[in-house]
């Protein structure tokens, strides 16, 4: 059993222990999840919402099918869920609401979702009911406040609550990816939601930013800046909308990572004339030099317990991939092929790393354990670079010339389900965020 097979078990133990839980929500579930040497994902079918009867008009029932399309999207991504959908044997059936449950267990469901949508005054109101088929059982019940112009969040949050209250899991409907972007001319600072939709432009400078990564809490962003001459490190506080320089120093300062215990950046500096590792406070002011070498060391993450980090250097001729401790004692190569090896990316689960190598002059993405063992090819067309994480380390957004021009794109952790998000500009460097309140 692979570790993402004993994640799905974990899920499924997760949901037995909250449904005994029984919390206010009168959740509960038995013996219809199955597990085994494959795991069987969660069958769930979405029954059309229901219009409360001031809801008639078509923007009311456009509404409805909006959020419904977006929930069974989000199941599906979170890849927990399989979302079944009746053959047309029973449109007709549908059609004159003459459905019964067993006609859903026919089609393969396990639960049923039901939804019904009410309004009041500007907000739209949406009650969820899931339905234990087998059982013929409410196990859970809740409900979601939306504005009649963002479907998508009413959408999102009744994804996340199914989520979390079906499986344990947080998912990544809360979160954001900060990216690059050049747009008639110029590169700036661009953040968007975990599925690529309402793109906000962060910085409007003449000069080029790249490289943003977030904070450990999401409430900032670090990023390089030529705009004063030099590429310098910067940071974007979203609570009063300022930005303040973090290293300014001779030389290079750039490729920061923010540890999740949000104690240090680190960061390439080349105050000594060669690029090495530096851990800042978020000030900037220099707390520790990470690394020695004759190469160039650069491009750290961190690990899950802020105690290493990965980074690549080309110490040994190319570049590579090496590991360290935070006291840049106890290093080690991790990767001893190819010509060029850039962009690692711990995963937040902490047994990965996602890395690109340079193949007959494109990049593929791969991950290896942090053994150095055991790597695996996820792209494998175009030119594929700096994966990150998503907090549920289940996802992997990347920049990619697949299409001809570099975008965004999203797959999962072994290489399936590939999606480019839809997004103006030439867009690089993305980086996924922590799960946001």
């Amino acid at each position: 059993m692979n570790r993402y097979q004993q994640i799905l078990v974990l899920g499924v133990f997760l949901i037995c222990l909250f449904f005994i839980q029984a919390d206010a929500q009168k959740s509960e579930v038995t013996g219809t999840i199955t597990t085994g040497p494959t795991i069987s994902l969660i069958s769930i079918a979405i029954d059309d919402f229901k219009l409360s009867d001031s809801l008639l008009d078509l923007t009311d029932t456009t509404y409805a099918d909006s959020i419904k399309a977006i929930l069974i999207d989000d199941l599906i991504f979170s890849l927990y869920f399989n979302v079944v959908e009746p053959d047309s044997a029973f449109l007709f059936d549908f059609a004159n609401n003459d459905m019964n449950l067993e006609d859903w267990i026919y089609i393969g469901a396990q639960m049923l979702i039901k939804g019904r949508l009410d309004k009041h005054g500007e907000l739209y109101t949406l009650n969820i009911d899931v339905i234990d088929i087998f059982r013929n059982k409410m196990i859970y019940t809740n409900q979601f406040l939306g504005s009649s112009l963002d479907y998508r969040t009413i959408a999102h949050k009744t994804a996340a609550d199914l989520l979390l209250n079906l499986t344990g899991e947080r998912g990544v409907f809360d979160t954001k990816i900060v990216y690059s972007s050049q747009i008639k001319g110029n590169r700036d600072i661009y953040v968007c939601n975990f599925d690529g939709t309402n793109p906000i432009r962060i910085t409007k400078d003449p000069g080029v930013d790249q490289i943003a990564v977030w904070s450990y809490n999401g409430d900032r962003i670090y990023f390089t800046s030529d705009r004063k001459g030099n590429h310098d490190l910067y940071c974007y506080v979203f609570e009063n909308d300022e930005i303040y320089s973090v290293s300014s120093r001779k030389g290079l300062n750039y490729a920061a990572a923010v540890s999740p215990d949000g104690k240090y950046v680190a960061a390439t500096l080349s105050i000594s004339g060669n690029a090495e590792i530096y851990l800042l406070d978020s000030s900037g002011r220099i707390m520790r030099r990470l690394t020695y070498s004759w190469g160039i060391d650069t491009s750290p993450t961190w690990s899950p317990n802020s105690r290493e980090i990965a980074f690549i250097s080309d110490r040994s001729g190319n570049p590579q991939l090496y590991v360290t401790d935070i006291d840049g004692i106890n290093t080690r190569r991790l990767t001893y092929y190819g010509d060029y090896i850039g962009d690692p990316a711990w995963s937040p689960r902490g047994d990965y790393i996602a890395y690109c190598s340079r193949e007959a002059g494109q990049f593929q993405i791969y991950t290896v354990d942090i053994t150095g063992q055991n790597a695996y090819k996820l792209t494998e067309i175009g030119s594929n670079e700096v994966p990150s994480w998503s907090p549920d380390g289940l996802h992997i957004v990347y920049t990619s010339n697949v299409d001809g021009k570099y975008d965004l794109w999203v797959m999962n952790f072994d290489g399936s389900g590939k999606k480019k998000l839809n997004l103006n500009g030439i867009c690089k460097s993305p980086d996924w965020s922590v799960n946001l309140r």
